[in-house]
């Protein structure tokens, strides 16, 4: 008997003939048993890109389903497409404003990633982006052009000051060209990044692209005084420094996966969290691209925290996304 899953593959394949590949099962390579018990999940190919189909095994409150799905996304590191029956009004309003990405068979369909409008039948001739979820260093240039205060800067001088080849520079002008978040000019033999749209709007069509800056958490010992320098607050330490939200217990810190590379021998790991231990994330980028005090930026943060399962975290990281575009118009 067809399966809600196989609906959506027959759905899809009918909007782009040739395009998409046949559905097989996702098997739940080391997925957490949360996610395992929440979606029955499928796979196919669209374009030539990994889509991952799910579907609730259960019904869920609005807000749980769609953090489940931002834990399966980050969890899978591979672009996830919500397959429902049916949808509210109100449903269709808050996966919308999320940029959750889903699809009802024969009815709806939102995959702005894909180049899929669930208004309209899309050209089969319409070519889709090659971009489904930016890369690390895309996405730290990405961040540091939204907080940047300049309408356009050079790729190649944002590159250098987070760490980057000219290589990676010019990888990372392509992928933004291609997800259509911002533009490459050339300004004599330099090439000049600007946005596409307002910072907050880039900002909104970008984030269902990104991921979490958070490679590994792990507790340490006190930190060293000669290193102390390669750290920044992060995870609600930060997000207690720049709203009323309260301190956790345990302090955290990030740093750089350079860093921890070069440097990480020189930390005393232990196993769980003690009174004297420190939380410390190892990011996929260099944490310092905020300048503004002793906090990793507001972005990242965000990012790192979007899918923590705790109200007063979501209430808090609206305040900061609220305080940071405030803060972009004076």
């Amino acid at each position: 008997m067809p399966t809600l899953i196989d609906d959506a593959q027959r759905y899809l394949a009918d909007l782009l003939p040739g395009d998409v590949s046949d559905v097989g099962i996702w098997e739940a390579r080391a997925l957490p048993y949360l996610l395992q018990d929440a979606f029955e999940l499928g796979e196919l190919d669209v374009h030539g890109h990994k889509v991952i189909l799910a579907t609730a095994r259960t019904p869920q409150p609005q807000q749980i389903l769609q953090r489940l799905l931002f834990r399966l996304r980050d969890a899978t590191q591979q672009r996830v497409l919500y397959v429902a029956a049916h949808l509210t009004t109100y449903e269709r309003r808050r996966l919308l404003a999320e940029r959750v990405e889903f699809v009802v068979p024969n009815s709806q369909l939102y995959a702005p990633s894909l180049a899929l409008d669930l208004r309209e039948r899309p050209a089969t001739s319409a070519p889709l982006p090659e971009v489904l979820c930016l890369g690390p260093a895309t996405q730290a240039v990405l961040l540091t052009l939204l907080l940047h205060e300049s309408d356009s800067v050079a790729t190649l001088a944002i590159a250098r000051k987070l760490g980057y080849s000219p290589m990676t520079a010019s990888r990372a002008n392509r992928e933004l060209e291609a997800a259509g978040l911002a533009h490459v000019s050339k300004a004599g033999s330099h090439s000049m990044l600007s946005l596409v749209g307002s910072p907050s709007h880039v900002w909104a069509r970008a984030k269902p692209l990104m991921r979490s800056p958070v490679a590994k958490e792990l507790h340490v010992a006190a930190i060293p005084p000669v290193h102390a320098g390669l750290l920044k607050l992060a995870g609600e330490t930060a997000l207690a420094e720049l709203t009323l939200l309260a301190a956790p217990e345990e302090r955290v810190l990030a740093i750089g996966a350079n860093d921890w590379r070069a440097h990480g021998s020189a930390f005393e790991v232990r196993e769980q969290a003690d009174a004297d231990t420190v939380k410390l994330q190892v990011w996929y980028y260099h944490p310092w691209l905020w300048q503004n005090g002793d906090t990793v930026d507001p972005l990242s943060l965000t990012l790192s925290l979007q899918h923590v399962f705790d109200d007063r975290v979501q209430i808090a990281l609206d305040e900061l996304e609220r305080i940071t575009w405030q803060r972009s118009k004076d």
